[in-house]
């Protein structure tokens, strides 16, 4: 299941957050990983906080996964509390029985 949830700065730009869940390996657990997006006032379409020409690019490539999470929330503009509220809202849409159906299919198929 995703759920994304967009935010509005003040500076103009707009984040997208997209929170994934997923079942792993016959686990009842249900896991949860997040991504982010950026779109400037002027731009169409929304892209990667950081590309690979941003100077940053290299340093979050050779870092671990939760070094490399907090750069991209450092330069997306959006705190730490923006991501707990996308999340919280992906559990609260989840926990809706004709959710938890529809993870139970999901399941199934994999």
């Amino acid at each position: 299941m995703i759920h994304e949830k967009i935010f509005q700065l003040k500076s103009g730009r707009e984040v997208k957050v997209i929170v994934k869940g997923y079942f792993l390996n016959d686990s009842p657990e249900l896991s949860t990983d997040y991504e982010i997006l950026i779109r400037e006032p002027r731009e169409k379409y929304f892209r990667a906080p950081i590309g690979i020409n941003h100077p940053q690019y290299w340093k979050m490539k050779r870092s671990g996964t939760q070094q490399a999470k907090s750069i991209l929330l450092e330069y997306s503009g959006i705190s730490q509390k923006h991501i707990n509220q996308a999340v919280a809202e992906f559990n609260r849409i989840v926990s809706f029985p004709p959710a938890q159906i529809g993870m139970q299919f999901e399941k199934e198929l994999v």
